[in-house]
């Protein structure tokens, strides 16, 4: 049975209460407590709440690429472009650190990613450098409705990801979040109320997702969080243009730039044109 979430659902097209930095401004720039933290030694922390696709829902493209308890063959995780197995791509320039699970609230697995950023662009020293982290989560398929709440909890209130790296146990905040999956909000499952006092400590977001600027930009502004690449129409959201925002973040591009690339990525692998990559992703 699907959960049933509550409050207010945001309505496509909603006027929006805060308005964000300029795009052509470095994303870091929505929130200033990443920079300092960086320069200060701390990794950069990208999570990605990944609902494995559920042919029940959506088309997944065939019947055991959205069975959405599997790991190995989810559209969407294990498959070609699955998230995973793209950042595990022969000489991807990341590195594996953890796979771990499966977890509470639907988690069938999670898979920790790094690659080394210089801190210059953040306003460090030339040639310090300091780590980038990507964690990837599985949601079952089934339980999409608890990733929604998850991915929205953590957009307006914060969190912190725990891992481990051989024996040591780490814990680190997480100081960008993503969502890559089915739009659940299409459905008319509406989002979570976001936690009283929480907007000090929202943090910036993406969603690959159908149309996602419409359903969830205004909710996730008016919470505080800073929506840094959003789309407007039906799309796939597959490993490449996560890895195409994860990169864009840890060179501290503009988000009108962090734009570009996941236009860029989805042009290449979905073999379109620039142009009408173009028009998937909001502006």
């Amino acid at each position: 049975m699907l959960l049933a979430l509550s409050v207010i659902a945001p309505r496509p097209g909603a006027a929006l209460a805060q308005t964000s930095p300029p795009a052509s401004a470095p994303w870091v720039e929505s929130d200033p407590r990443i920079a300092a933290e960086i320069r200060a030694g701390k990794p950069l922390v990208t999570l990605v709440i990944v609902p494995l696709c559920d042919n029940a829902l959506i088309n997944c493209g065939s019947e055991i690429a959205g069975k959405p308890r599997d790991l190995a063959h989810n559209v969407y995780w294990g498959a070609a472009f699955g998230q995973r197995r793209f950042f595990e791509r022969k000489n991807s320039g990341w590195e594996r650190v953890e796979i771990a699970g499966p977890g509470k609230d639907g988690l069938l697995e999670r898979a920790v990613f790094r690659r080394w950023i210089p801190r210059a662009p953040f306003g460090g020293k030339e040639g310090e450098t300091t780590e980038q982290l990507v964690v990837l989560e599985a949601i079952d398929g089934t339980a999409i409705d608890t990733a929604v709440a998850r991915f929205y909890k953590v957009a307006t209130g914060g969190g912190a990801v725990h891992f481990a790296e051989g024996e040591q146990a780490r814990e680190e905040r997480i100081q960008v979040v993503g969502y890559a999956g089915h739009n659940r909000l299409m459905d008319g499952v509406t989002l979570p109320a976001a936690s009283t006092g929480a907007r000090a400590r929202a943090v910036p977001s993406f969603v690959m997702a159908c149309i996602s600027e419409d359903y969830f930009g205004a909710a996730l502004r008016q919470a505080g969080s800073t929506p840094l690449v959003m789309t407007k129409t039906l799309m796939a959201p597959e490993g490449y243009v996560i890895e195409a925002i994860a990169r864009g973040l840890g060179d501290d591009l503009p988000r009108a730039s962090l734009r570009e690339r996941a236009v860029a990525a989805y042009a290449r692998w979905q073999k379109i044109s620039p142009g009408v990559a173009s028009h998937t992703f909001a502006r």
